[in-house]
């Protein structure tokens, strides 16, 4: 019975959510900061990945070494993911609430990747001393199931620590402030918080910083100097930097994890500067995994030797044959194409300058109008400059280089349109089935959180699919027959095996092209049944003009596109793909801001005189326009109706 009343009391006084406090800063740092660590989220998650890949991908890196590399870039990915989504999330919103249950879970895999790293580590430091000190009985000692029983025991024992540390924090009670001055929850933040004795969770925590932290530092700082003691009896100065700079990368890495982590967590006392730790925790929450590809894998030798073998049997420029080889056609189609490339960079550049310079196009709609003109201007500017040279000098020749760099820029760009399309459907969905929550569902951060994830999907999308197509061996033809660098084109000229990298692209046309296609059908299926409940048919009518253009312009580009990016295996009609990719490269670019903007009545007043601009309309059409007007925009209402409409609510 005692026990069970202790049990009760502590759930009565234990705070059912914790506050993070993240970073706090002014509205314009926090934002800053969110593109900042976004970016360095995605490079982490970019980096470690790739590493894997390699690893797995070519025999070569099936080593010891290579196999540790691969676990700890796993552990990295974890790692971030574990505490970098509370981070952005609080950088966003400001301060954070988090459940005590979710608290305590993050905490638990927190602790569980930050034991498994050092254990991982001291094998890491283990492998190097019996690669440079024991090398005849390498083979023996490092085989493959020492490696796995090695990793394994890294993982499983940061699992057991963890789960006796969060056991131990969890059963504290918190009756008191339950503000958290730190990004993620953490322990020593956590005992601060605690209204009851933490000396026997400080013991825990202490002894486990003792076998986990100090133990596998000794056992890395023992290793590294009997590796440091055989180089040294090395008679060549050569074979001495050698072997030591095989060790430099992980003692900086060392380095820079114990010297963060050891001075926050060895001590089981209550810290007092938490500015302090929380900038520290910076380093190896974020830095660390961000820096450990590159320290690890970019700068070895081995990992170097791969782009200089592929170098060796790869094609140092492509041939792009372009649209057409006949002499004749080839000077007509430069003038009409050179035409079309001005009038789009006109048009686009006109739109951008209507909405920045009139308030009155200062809404969500416009905002993201003005966000797909850049991109129309950025995207053909990527594409007509070599369908150009090509018409105009018949066979363009293209670096290895030049060509990935405009492919990277060209799946940025699909990325991007294809995430901003979506977004742009979802606005016209809140503002007509649900009007009255418009100003709050499409407010500025609203609005500009879906622009940069748009812009930041693309990135990430381009980022892992060029990878996957530049690390292709190209060692036969170097035609392609296209009038730019496409994936298609450069997957039949690959002489390896593309079923990975077409997985790859297969998965990315799932997610962008389909997902986002989706997303869009579902919004105007919503708008669609909304529309067929209005009473009046010039309300429906008017209603569904204002989402008939953005419905061509889906349909033009999803058609063209999922054609051609949807499937992984080689498309062989290649010039049909080329004549389809002139309409989603050159034809939407140019006609996106007449079917969008040109024929939108908001953007015709600008051009209409100021005392031709109509000051009256008769009685119906009146009633039909309020009628429109309050289901699609109401950010246009009148404060005083929107202020009805919201007491009513």
């Amino acid at each position: 019975m005692q026990m069970e009343t202790s049990l009760e009391l502590t759930n009565m006084t234990r705070v059912q959510q914790f506050v993070l406090l993240g970073f706090p800063a002014r509205l314009g740092i926090r934002d800053a900061l969110f593109v900042v660590f976004l970016t360095l989220y995605l490079l982490t998650l970019l980096e470690n990945t790739l590493i894997i890949y390699l690893i797995c991908s070519h025999s070569e890196l099936h080593k010891p070494m290579y196999f540790f590399l691969g676990n700890l870039s796993c552990l990295e990915i974890c790692y971030v993911s574990a505490t970098m989504p509370t981070l952005l999330v609080g950088l966003w919103t400001g301060p954070y609430h988090i459940s005590f249950v979710t608290c305590m879970t993050q905490l638990f895999f927190f602790v569980s990747l930050i034991c498994t790293e050092c254990t991982l580590l001291a094998s890491m430091a283990y492998d190097r001393y019996v690669a440079i000190c024991r090398p005849l009985h390498y083979p023996l000692l490092m085989r493959s199931q020492v490696c796995l029983g090695l990793a394994l025991s890294s993982w499983l024992g940061g699992l057991v620590v963890s789960a006796i540390k969060t056991k131990c924090i969890a059963s504290l009670s918190y009756c008191g402030p339950n503000v958290l001055n730190q990004f993620f929850c953490d322990v020593s933040p956590l005992l601060n918080l605690s209204c009851t004795h933490v000396a026997l969770t400080e013991l825990v925590d202490f002894i486990s910083a003792i076998v986990i932290f100090c133990g596998t530092l000794l056992v890395s700082l023992a290793s590294y100097s009997a590796i440091g003691m055989a180089v040294l009896r090395m008679p060549s100065a050569a074979a001495r930097r050698k072997a030591f700079s095989t060790c430099a990368s992980h003692l900086v890495v060392v380095g820079i994890f114990y010297s963060a982590a050891l001075f926050i967590y060895c001590r089981p006392s209550r810290i007092k500067s938490m500015d302090l730790n929380k900038v520290l925790s910076v380093i190896y929450t974020v830095v660390t995994p961000l820096c450990n590809p590159i320290i690890y894998c970019l700068r070895n030798k081995e990992m170097e030797r791969f782009p200089e073998l592929a170098n060796m049997t790869r094609v140092q420029q492509f041939v792009l044959l372009g649209l057409s080889t006949r002499l004749d056609i080839r000077d007509a189609l430069f003038a009409v194409f050179l035409t079309l490339y001005l009038l789009t960079l006109l048009e686009n550049t006109l739109i951008i300058y209507l909405i920045c310079s009139h308030s009155e196009l200062h809404k969500p709609m416009y905002f993201f109008l003005g966000n797909l003109s850049c991109l129309e201007m950025c995207y053909v500017s990527v594409t007509m400059p070599s369908l150009l040279m090509g018409l105009w000098n018949g066979f363009y020749h293209i670096s290895f280089i030049a060509c990935m760099t405009q492919l990277f820029f060209f799946i940025v760009l699909v990325g991007t349109e294809c995430i901003l399309l979506a977004s742009m459907a979802y606005d016209r969905y809140v503002a007509i089935c649900r009007p009255l929550h418009y100003p709050i569902l499409m407010r500025p951060q609203v609005c500009l959180g879906l622009a940069m994830t748009s812009w930041l999907g693309g990135l990430l999308v381009s980022m892992v699919k060029t990878t996957c197509i530049a690390t292709l061996s190209y060692c036969g033809p170097n035609v392609l027959n296209h009038f730019f660098c496409d994936v298609s084109p450069l997957l039949n000229l690959s002489c390896t095996h593309v079923a990975l990298t077409e997985l790859v692209d297969f998965i990315s046309a799932i997610v962008i092209l389909w997902g986002c296609f989706l997303m869009t059908m579902a919004s105007y299926a919503a708008i669609g049944r909304a529309v067929l409940c209005m009473p009046s048919i010039t309300a429906r009518y008017k209603a569904f003009s204002t989402c008939a253009s953005h419905l061509i312009v889906v349909g033009i580009f999803y058609s063209v596109t999922i054609f051609i990016y949807a499937r992984p295996k080689r498309i062989e009609a290649m010039d049909l793909n080329k004549m389809l990719s002139v309409i989603y490269t050159v034809v939407t670019p140019m006609c996106n801001p007449v079917i969008y903007c040109l024929r939108n009545k908001e953007v015709q007043i600008p051009f209409i005189p100021r005392g031709a601009q109509p000051m009256h309309m008769p009685a119906e059409d009146m009633k039909d326009a309020v009628t429109v007007l309050l289901n699609s925009n109401p950010v246009a209402m009148p404060v005083e109706k929107q202020k009805a409409t919201y007491s009513i609510h």
